[in-house]
């Protein structure tokens, strides 16, 4: 019992990490007048001989693009928790565009006003990430947007990425907008942040296992977590969120586990 409890416990507070970390809203527009936005994972496209390394960030991407999307004020970002519910009701599928018709029913049920999907290459040390925003209401594309440059510089990008899907939000941001979103970056390291969310994935999975009675095995996942978050920590030792998540886990879970 004590050992269901700290499990749950620590599922908990890392969902709430994945959220992202809070910031001050840029436009003071209340809660019940924001559109619902909603995120699916983006495609890892990367060649099969290096996607299992940069496979965390078909999480990590959009989850740092929320992050920012919900700073701007103006949108309510549907949970994943709450995506997931739904899809294990309607048997939808979460990673990438694999189904659009099923993905806009998905945010019709979630009454979200804007759905976005993407995807993502790394290649020799290049990095390219593309987006679509869909309108959930007509179930048509209101816009893509891609950008390029080296991987090093991946949080560089997806603010990039962020300015232009503004575009097709109705959420243009100004100079200073975007300057402001630019300035909050997680982390600049590649490494640290492909393993804060391996880590992330981890606790999830553990969950799924929970749910699913094998307590051992989600107990090995919140293992794999918490190196991974330690890891991720020592590459950047300023990286708050890994920190955050890191705290939350070894508080939750028991070193007898």
């Amino acid at each position: 019992m004590r050992t269901s409890r700290s499990l749950s416990l620590a599922l908990m507070f890392a969902l709430l990490a994945g959220c992202g970390t809070p910031q001050k809203a840029l436009r003071q527009v209340p809660r019940e007048k924001r559109s619902g936005l909603m995120v699916l994972n983006f495609k890892n496209s990367t060649l099969k001989s290096r996607a299992e390394e940069f496979g965390p960030w078909e999480f990590g991407i959009p989850s740092m693009v929320m992050t920012d999307l919900e700073a701007i004020g103006l949108f309510n970002i549907i949970s994943r928790e709450r995506m997931k519910e739904v899809i294990q009701e309607q048997e939808f599928q979460l990673s990438g565009m694999v189904d659009a018709d099923k993905a806009v029913k998905l945010g019709r049920i979630l009454a979200a006003r804007y759905m976005l999907a993407g995807s993502f290459m790394e290649m020799n040390g290049s990095l390219r990430i593309e987006s679509q925003v869909y309108s959930v209401e007509t179930g048509s594309q209101l816009g893509a947007a891609a950008v390029a440059g080296k991987t090093d510089s991946f949080f560089d990008l997806q603010k990039q990425l962020v300015v232009k899907i503004t575009g097709y939000l109705d959420a243009m941001l100004s100079a200073e907008e975007a300057r402001l979103i630019s300035k909050n970056v997680e982390t600049r390291s590649v490494d640290a942040s492909l393993s804060n969310y391996r880590g992330e994935i981890a606790v999830m999975r553990a969950e799924d296992l929970k749910e699913k009675g094998n307590v051992g095995e989600a107990k090995k996942a919140l293992e794999i977590a918490k190196s991974s978050f330690q890891k991720a920590i020592a590459l950047d030792p300023e990286y708050e969120k890994a920190r955050k998540n890191l705290s939350r886990i070894s508080l939750a879970v028991p070193v007898t586990l």
